[in-house]
């Protein structure tokens, strides 16, 4: 807008001191270079998307877990020194949820994944995989998921496959699974696919509830393979909620980091901490009873409540 405002003023300027159509080259030159100066200054003054969520966390290998952390899925935070660090921001882009997640071990950071989903439902991901020197991307359009791999020298590896109703990858994991919340706690199975995208292919995993601790605060949910076979490869993972809060603060199983040893990296199997920043994310009860609440209420920039009754 201060773009349009500046440059009609500067052309009624130049065009009451000098005849019409006689505008020099100079000054047509000025009135764009004025414009565009403004221009910029105005974008780059539009201050940034407030978080959904912020998320730090601290991963460590189960082998060199902190002793005096025995409390964690207890819900007592761990903040001991940790092997690794995790960082995860979201944002609210429209009708879809933006985020950025970024796994550090000691030698740096390892990999950044980016996501887009809508409902829980992965739209777009993008992670950077310093281990793999691999940048790895998905897309879901007109009911297909188009893999695509960009090795360190250029080469390029893609391949699609037909992109399920409950596609994620591992940060939409717990946005697709929130809604679903009342009806885990309630002893019902939850199905996924997980888009493992270094291997082009998506994985069906079943969640459950494990148990209820501390009574009934905290939620353990466990992850699994549907497939025996991949069962045989891919360790269990625990995902501990609190109930109050829907908020997830510890997991264990596979990591996404690995540990370097030598010149060579290892799968690494890590227990996790996680404290929220900022969470404006709000508890809901029932799939059914969470469609009913307007998408724009569920995602709360300025802290009222989008009430869902769990059935």
């Amino acid at each position: 807008m201060r773009f349009i405002v500046l440059t009609i003023a500067v052309k009624f300027l130049f065009s009451k001191y000098r005849p019409t159509g006689m505008l020099s080259a100079m000054g047509k030159t000025a009135i764009l270079l004025i414009g565009l100066v403004f221009g910029i200054v105005s974008h780059a003054s539009t201050p940034p998307l407030a978080p959904l969520l912020e998320i730090e966390g601290r991963i460590y290998p189960v082998d060199a877990f902190p002793a005096n952390c025995k409390d964690l899925f207890n819900g007592v935070q761990c903040k001991e020194a940790s092997f690794g660090h995790y960082h995860m921001q979201a944002v609210k882009e429209g009708e879809v949820i933006y985020s950025k997640t970024e796994f550090a071990a000691p030698e740096g950071t390892q990999v950044i994944e980016q996501s887009w989903e809508k409902n829980g439902r992965v739209q777009k991901a993008k992670i950077e995989n310093k281990v793999l020197a691999k940048t790895l991307e998905l897309e879901v359009k007109n009911g297909r998921a188009y893999y695509r791999t960009t090795d360190q020298d250029g080469k390029i590896k893609t391949s699609d496959e037909e992109a399920y109703d409950n596609l994620v990858v591992p940060s939409t994991v717990m946005a697709y699974v929130r809604p679903h919340f009342q009806e885990l706690m309630n002893d019902h199975e939850v199905n996924l696919h997980v888009a493992v995208l270094d291997r082009q292919e998506a994985f069906s995993f079943t969640m459950s509830k494990v148990k209820k601790e501390s009574h009934g605060e905290i939620l353990v949910l466990e992850m699994v393979p549907s497939s025996m076979i991949v069962r045989a490869f891919v360790s269990r993972m625990k995902f501990y909620i609190n109930t109050k809060t829907n908020e997830f603060f510890a997991f264990e199983g596979r990591s996404t980091l690995k540990r370097k040893v030598g010149d060579s990296y290892r799968d690494l199997d890590v227990k996790a901490s996680y404290e929220y920043k900022v969470n404006q994310m709000v508890p809901t009860g029932t799939q059914a009873a969470a469609t009913s609440c307007a998408a724009d209420q569920m995602f709360n920039p300025v802290g009222s409540k989008c009430e869902v009754k769990s059935e």
